[in-house]
């Protein structure tokens, strides 16, 4: 397998690769992989509701063929026999990508699965770019919102995990 096989597989698995390796760290953390489980649906729904919203078309998707597809409420054509995604802004590769690399960092906090996870998340963005599926401003706008998402996320999970703050019972000593 050559380096470009290799970066083109990474970017098309590196999501998931990223989920189940998020979900392996997290299992005996129940709130973190609660809350990671959550974010992570919630993300890619985000996403389909980004790109309803902002309508912008793939780099690679023929804008006559777009308009067309568009006036048909289809978001979708087919390339080889395949299912293709027309929409492109924001990359839910990329979204999917930070938000697990952001999630994981503030929840572990140990340096090297931030080295893997930005590894991964950086050759996703890579791969999406470099074999046209989106554009720069497409893959920087998913890794924001991936990102800020996940920041979300995390200090909804913070605070679960602190719990409402209570007085001490008495114990009983006389002042």
């Amino acid at each position: 397998m050559n380096s470009t096989n290799i970066i083109y597989e990474v970017g098309a698995y590196g999501p998931v690769l990223l989920l189940v390796l998020s979900c392996l760290l997290l299992w005996k953390h129940k709130t973190w992989f609660k809350y990671y489980c959550i974010g992570i649906v919630a993300n890619t729904m985000l996403n389909i509701l980004l790109k309803a919203i902002l309508l912008q078309p793939r780099p690679s998707v023929d804008i006559h063929q777009f308009e067309l597809l568009k006036k048909h409420a289809n978001d979708y054509f087919f390339q080889n026999g395949v299912p293709f995604q027309m929409l492109g802004m924001p990359s839910g590769h990329v979204q999917s990508s930070f938000f697990s690399t952001i999630f994981i960092y503030l929840s572990l906090r140990e340096n090297k699965w931030l080295f893997v996870y930005l590894l991964s998340s950086l050759l996703t963005c890579f791969q999406r770019v470099t074999f046209n599926f989106h554009t720069i401003y497409q893959v920087v706008v998913g890794s924001l919102v991936g990102s800020s998402f996940a920041f979300f996320m995390y200090s909804i999970a913070r605070e679960k995990i602190k719990g409402p703050i209570r007085p001490k019972p008495d114990d009983g000593a006389i002042h």
